[in-house]
């Protein structure tokens, strides 16, 4: 017996193997090459229209749709010839005809060619094909036209992309590769002995240049050098020579140099970040017509290490009922005074309880006999949770809340169980928990990213699948009703049963912060949205790290030397991209705000206070150098992305009128620089992830004179700017940072 259920789990295996190679097979990526010609060695592309699939011959800009049957000619190198059903239908002349189903985009235009094909163009080739005083297209074919856009509104690939009318404070800004380092940020050599730093960033007429990009951190021919500037799938292992960033003029950008192994770009050995930014005016508004963009109101950038909007920022409030909540602790900043008067409610060290946010990690859990997290596997913890006593669990967590009924945000770590949550026992859990309402205790109380609906970015991002979340976004009942219609095969977590009546936040989105996961504000949106929809009562948070968890990177090797003369070794890991943070703060004053996590040492200037992460030079002993009852430590890298964070925040509080209105937030249609709609379910952040579209969403005032757009796309590159379309209004997104619009209709 015990055989054929091996055998009949092997084959289910197998049959979802292959189902998911089918799906990756059936929907290639818009533009992505499919096959080639031999005939004319030109690449075959995927053209992505809704639902429907066009094969087009060519490059992106100038091409011939064909038929699909093409894909099965004897003289067609593909790996589709078996799936030719799914594109769109086929045509006569061995799939060599254009399908009668293709409709002509906007922004592109038909040509002939002398042989009589119909030739598409698009972007800058269907702008200057517009301008020219040829007659292009016989009068037969003016149905494929669209004669009336004017050339002028074709998308522009130049900048500049913003008009020269302004409003609001500006700030000079230069490139000086602030924040400062330390005599000694230097890599190793094998042998333990210190050389100089392998990168010299430059920037010269807008553009990019790294001096020393040729000499390698190693010399390890399995490995090769690339670069980040943002979020990307993998590195770019291009030279970072002459890159143009002049699009990004007054923006923070983030450059990471890195070492991967060939054909496995996600393991790196090493790497080296550098925090910039671009020459120009940084303005706290653009006006442009009828559109207001919100960007950054600092009226400073300083060059220490520490954020800078405890003092650049102009004072602010939230909207009605968000929550910005900071482990971070800045020595600018001792009793979060500062931070609590610029949009944060609550910080660590606040005199006032009310205003204080406290974490406890999992003391009560260990005093119970929990094994040590990450240390065992799940069936260990089972069979702890099985014998431990629900009383003991109680009084201990008693012992967490007593000191803490009035603190204004209490949260639980939880790393010991937080995923092992299979236990029939789970329910002491939330026995112990009810302490909280024993005890009177009065604040917000969140368990570190648990919600009703955890998705993680594996899930999200890998398989490329919508998963029935596209279901849930769009089922307009409520509460669990929504949860159950689209996830009926799989039961509520069991944590979130036992642990819901006591907390009162949902934090979602978690470490959603590494580099190569261009979905990261995509799976916030998703799991925020049906966690609000499941638990409509409870607050759901971003959370995030200002640092990059990249689980299966190196940490990052530096030197350090003190003012005494004193070399150390320290290691780090990556900060966030600036304009990632941004989009985190915009993104989360749609839901219900943040709650931005760090370690609990008090952050100064002062590098002599290395804190403890410093080995000695030639063993792994750490040194342990910390200040006071604070433990204020120097942080080694940049934390100029928190005031990005804050400025996403900032933009959507000085819109406030129409987050607070009574009206409802929507999708609007989008329509791309290349001519596609985006409509439907593929404006949803689901849909909008798997197939590369940005993700809008809008909201109007109450008197529906004003309207806000947030417009975010991050398969953008990080360096470009870049026009959309939305509801007849051209809206502008620089890179990878969130556009926040406010239009005058």
């Amino acid at each position: 017996m015990r055989k054929y259920v091996a055998v009949l789990l092997l084959f289910v295996a197998f049959f979802d193997a292959t189902a998911q190679f089918r799906r990756l097979v059936l929907r290639p990526r818009h533009g992505q090459i499919i096959g080639q010609w031999q005939a004319t060695n030109q690449p075959l592309r995927a053209w992505l229209d809704g639902d429907k699939i066009f094969v087009i011959q060519g490059e992106m800009d100038s091409f011939v749709v064909r038929g699909a049957n093409m894909l099965s000619r004897p003289d067609v190198v593909t790996n589709y010839k078996n799936h030719v059903q799914y594109f769109a239908e086929p045509t006569a002349n061995g799939g060599l005809e254009m399908p009668k189903s293709f409709v002509m985009p906007q922004f592109c235009l038909a040509q002939k060619t002398p042989d009589g094909t119909t030739l598409i163009l698009c972007g800058q080739k269907a702008i200057d094909a517009a301008n020219s005083t040829k007659p292009t297209v016989p009068s037969k074919e003016k149905p494929n036209t669209i004669p009336q856009e004017k050339p002028t509104t074709l998308p522009q690939t130049q900048p500049p992309l913003l008009s020269t009318s302004r409003r609001g404070k500006s700030i000079d800004v230069n490139f000086s590769g602030f924040p400062k380092v330390t005599d000694g940020f230097n890599y190793l050599r094998a042998d333990g002995s210190v050389r100089e730093v392998l990168s010299k960033l430059k920037v010269e007429n807008g553009r990019l240049t790294d001096e020393q990009w040729n000499r390698p951190f190693m010399n390890d021919r399995n490995y090769e050098k690339g670069f980040y500037i943002g979020l990307s799938e993998k590195s770019n292992t291009a030279p970072l020579q002459n890159l143009d960033i002049s699009e990004m003029a007054g923006f923070d950008l983030s450059v990471i140099e890195v070492y991967t192994e060939r054909g496995k770009h996600w393991n790196a050995r090493n790497w080296l970040q550098q925090y910039i930014t671009v020459p120009g005016k940084r303005m706290t508004t653009d006006t442009v017509s009828n559109a207001i963009y919100f960007w950054n109101p600092a009226q400073f950038a300083s060059e220490s290490i520490l954020p800078d909007f405890y003092d650049a920022f102009p004072e602010f409030t939230l909207p009605k009922g968000k929550i910005v909540k900071f482990s971070y602790l800045s020595g600018t900043d001792i009793n979060g005074e500062k931070a609590m008067k610029r949009g944060v409610t609550y910080v660590h060290n606040a005199p006032n309880a009310v205003r204080r946010a406290w974490m406890d990690y999992d003391g009560w859990l260990y005093d119970s006999g929990c094994p040590k997290a990450y240390t065992t596997t799940e069936e260990v913890v089972n069979q702890w949770l099985d014998r431990v006593d629900a009383n003991v669990l109680r009084k201990n967590f008693a012992e967490v809340v007593s000191p803490n009924v009035k603190t204004g945000y209490l949260s639980l770590n939880f790393e010991p169980i937080g995923v092992w949550n299979s236990s029939k026992n789970i329910g002491k859990i939330g026995i112990a928990l009810q302490e909280l309402k024993r005890q009177n205790a009065e604040g917000e109380f969140a368990i570190w990213s648990l919600n009703p609906r955890g998705v993680s970015r594996a899930k999200f991002e890998g398989e490329r699948d919508a998963q029935g979340m596209t279901n849930v976004l769009k089922w307009q009942g409520s509460g669990f009703e929504a949860y159950n219609r689209a996830f009926s095969a799989i039961p509520t977590r069991n944590v979130w049963n036992s642990v819901r009546e006591s907390v009162t936040v949902s934090q979602v989105g978690g470490y959603c912060n590494d580099l190569r996961n261009v979905g990261t504000i995509y799976h916030l949106m998703t799991e925020g949205l049906i966690s609000k929809k499941i638990e409509p009562n409870k607050k759901a948070l971003a959370n995030i790290w200002h640092e990059v968890e990249a689980l299966d990177w190196q940490l990052g090797e530096q030197t350090h030397r003190t003012s005494s003369g004193e070399v150390f070794r320290i290691k780090t890991k990556p900060i966030v991209p600036p304009d990632l943070m941004q989009s985190w703060g915009v993104w989360s004053m749609w839901l219900d705000g943040i709650d931005l996590w760090s370690d609990p040492n008090t952050k100064v200037d002062n590098p002599d206070l290395w804190g403890s992460k410093a080995m000695e030079l030639d063993t792994e002993k750490y040194r342990e150098n910390r200040f006071g009852e604070r433990l204020s430590s120097y942080p080694f890298q940049s934390q100029k992305n928190i005031d990005w964070l804050m400025a996403g925040v900032w933009a959507m509080s000085v819109n406030k009128d129409i987050i607070d209105a009574n009206t409802p937030i929507e999708y609007p249609d989008v329509t791309l620089p290349d001519g596609r709609r985006v409509t439907g379910d593929n404006k949803l952040p689901t849909e909008a992830f798997i197939k590369g579209f940005p993700l809008v969403m809008k909201k109007r005032d109450d008197d529906s004179k004003d309207v806000l757009y947030t417009a975010y796309w991050g398969h953008n590159p990080a360096n470009k700017a870049v026009k959309i379309v939305v509801d007849g209004q051209e809206i502008i997104i620089r890179g990878q940072y969130t556009s926040v619009v406010r239009v005058k209709l």
